[in-house]
């Protein structure tokens, strides 16, 4: 059975994954506002997928 934990750490890489390819396509076309615009938001995805995981058992911060 597949943990949580990885579940939103794949999403989290999905979610970075994204962001950073449609920032790449802006940027070939060389329209660095939209690059921006849509990198952002990828990664601050990836950032609230990764905080949401849970941790391990017996893991303390």
């Amino acid at each position: 059975m597949v943990s949580i934990r990885f579940i939103l750490l794949s999403a989290a890489a999905l979610a970075a994954l994204g962001g950073l390819t449609a920032g790449a396509a802006f940027l070939l076309e060389g329209a660095v506002a939209q690059a921006v615009a849509f990198t952002w938001p990828g990664l601050a995805g990836a950032v609230a997928f990764a905080l949401a995981a849970p941790g391990r058992p017996g893991e303390q911060a």
